[in-house]
C-alpha cells in the first residue's frame, strides 16, 4: 500500500498519551530519566503507539527496532558550531527489553534515552580516530543483525530532517520553539490504526 504522510502539532494536540507537551514530560519523568528531553518523549510515545498498530495489524506482538539519527555536532570535544558544512551525524539504536504488554512510555523513554546517550564524546572521538573502523562496523553490525531479522518493524526518527521513507518519523521544532512538529510515515492501514490510537487514548 502507499505511504501516508501523517502530521502532528504535539503543541496543539494530544499525544498518544493523551497529555500536551508539559504533562507528558511530567508522566515520562522517572528516576532513571529525571528530566527527560521532548524528543525522547515524543519519540517513545510515537514508537508505543506504532507497535501496538502493529501489532493490531498483524494478531501478535512483533519485535521492534528504533534508530535516530544524531548530530555529532555538540558531542565532538570541544563542540563544533551548529552550521559547520558536512554530514555530521550517526544512528543510535534501541530495542524493547520487555514484551510489549509490559512496555510503558517510561521504559521506552528509558530506552531511548539509552541508545541516543551512546553517542557521547568517547563514541565520537573513536569514530574520528584510529578505531573508527571497528567502531563503524561494530556499531552498524548491532543494527543489521537484529533489524533484518524476519518480522521486525524498524521505525527510524530524525529530529532535524531526513527524507520520506516508510515507517520513518521525523521530528521538527516548531518555528517559535514551543512545540514539536511530527511526520509519519507507514503503510495505509497502519497508518488508520495509529491516528485512532493517538486520538482516542
Amino acid at each position: 500500500m502507499a505511504a501516508v504522510m501523517y502530521w502532528w502539532r504535539q503543541r496543539r494536540h494530544r499525544c498518544g498519551c493523551g497529555c500536551d507537551d508539559a504533562t507528558l514530560k511530567a508522566k515520562a519523568a522517572s528516576s532513571f530519566v529525571l528530566n527527560p528531553t521532548r524528543v525522547e518523549v515524543v519519540s517513545a510515545c510515537l514508537w508505543k503507539c506504532a507497535m501496538a498498530a502493529s501489532e493490531e495489524k498483524s494478531g501478535f506482538k512483533r519485535p521492534s527496532l528504533l534508530s535516530h539519527v544524531v548530530n555529532l555536532r555538540r558531542r565532538i570535544s570541544p563542540p563544533l558550531p551548529e552550521n559547520s558544512m558536512g554530514n555530521l551525524i550517526w544512528i543510535a539504536s534501541a530495542q524493547p527489553m520487555a514484551k510489549h504488554d509490559r512496555l510503558g512510555l517510561l521504559d521506552l523513554v528509558g530506552q531511548v534515552r539509552e541508545g541516543i546517550s551512546k553517542i557521547n564524546s568517547d563514541f565520537v572521538k573513536k569514530l574520528l580516530g584510529d578505531e573508527r573502523s571497528s567502531v563503524i562496523l561494530k556499531s552498524l553490525k548491532r543494527i543489521e543483525e537484529f533489524g533484518s531479522k524476519d518480522g521486525v518493524d524498524y521505525f527510524g526518527f530524525t529530529s532535524w530532517c531526513g527524507p520520506v521513507f516508510m515507517n520513518l518519523i521525523v521530528l521538527m521544532e516548531t518555528r517559535n520553539g514551543d512545540g514539536i512538529d511530527a511526520w509519519v510515515t507507514l503503510d495505509e492501514e497502519e497508518m488508520a490504526i495509529l491516528e485512532n490510537a493517538i486520538w482516542s487514548s
